[in-house]
Parts: structure tokens; sequence; C-alpha cells
């Protein structure tokens, strides 16, 4: 048997291209801190949003808990460690919920189509026709700025569930599905 390395990977090199580390294992050098501030526990979710999305085999540790409720992001890849007990014990939990395929959402020719079924939570399916575009735009916007006119898309993607929001900036909650698990009707 073999064993390998896995060198660690710069947070920049991940936010400005994801997909070049699609389905490879990826360490963070650095834990990430969250708790002090809901606008970068937003980002630090947006990043693990976009890495589940890529399908990267993260491994990272947490310090802090996010600023949300831990089932609106538990479907996001769960920590490996955390720096001190409680973060041990949150990224625990987080990994006791986390299962890769249980909310998130496929674009279709005019729709959008989500998919929940996070634990403690109702099975739900929805489709997204008027507004699909704008939708698949606010989810897949680098910054979670609205664009103009999509107050009201935000208002109603949080009511629903659908997203988070803090610093004047959105978080669509359901992650792109790019990579089918096999078998793949585990998700």
């Amino acid at each position: 048997m073999t064993t390998t390395t896995r060198p660690a990977i710069d947070v920049a090199a991940l936010r400005a291209d994801p997909a070049a580390y699609s389905l490879r294992v990826v360490v963070l050098p650095e834990p990430l801190r969250f708790g002090q501030d809901a606008a970068q526990d937003l980002e630090h979710l947006r990043l693990l949003r976009t890495l589940t999305s890529h399908a990267v085999r993260l491994h990272w540790t947490i310090s802090g808990r996010p600023s949300f409720p831990l089932e609106t992001y538990a479907h996001f890849v769960a920590p490996s460690d955390g720096l001190g007990l409680d973060d041990m014990g949150h990224a625990v939990e987080w990994a006791r919920d986390y299962r890769y395929g249980t909310f998130y959402y496929r674009r279709g020719p005019g729709i959008v189509t989500v998919k929940d079924v996070r634990p403690g939570q109702p099975a739900a399916r929805m489709v997204i026709e008027e507004g699909a575009d704008r939708f698949e735009r606010l989810a897949e916007s680098p910054d979670g700025l609205p664009g103009p006119g999509d107050d009201e898309l935000v208002t109603d993607a949080v009511e629903a569930g659908l997203a988070i929001e803090a610093g004047g900036r959105a978080l669509v909650l359901p992650y792109r599905m790019r990579h089918w698990p096999v078998p793949y009707l585990a998700v």
C-alpha cells in the first residue's frame, strides 16, 4: 500500500477556478473561521457550496459556528476537524447530516428544478418557471449581489428557504448538481 500526501491549496485559487479542482482531493491549509461576521460567514458558505457543486473532496477545519442554522448549510461538504472542542462537536454534527445530493438544483430549457431531501426537513421538489433565468443568475453570482430588480426574488427565495442573506448579499442554498454519484439513484 502506498500513501500520498495531499498538498494544501490556496483558498484564493479555489475561489478563482473551483472547476479546476473538480473530483480532486483538496486540503485547506487554514481553518475557515465562522461566527465573527454574518457577511464573512456567507462568503465561506458560498465557497463550500461551490466546492460541493463541483464534487471537490475537501478536507478542512472549522473554527466557530456559522451565523445561520445548521439545516441551512448541512448539505455543503462538512468539516473534517475543528479547532476546539466545541468546533469538533459542530463538525461531527454537520458531518452526521451531510449527504451529497440532498439539496440541489438542475437547469433545463426555461426551468429550474430543485430537490430538497435534507435530514430533519420535509422533502420538497420545486419547479421554477417564471424567473428561472433570474434565479439561476443569482445562484451563479460569484459575489451574491442581486441584479437590478431582483430584490423581490431574493425576498421570495429567503422566505421559501432557498436562500440566506447578509450584508446586502444573498446565497442561494441549493447547489447546481454537476456530478451525478454512482448509483445515481442515491440522490
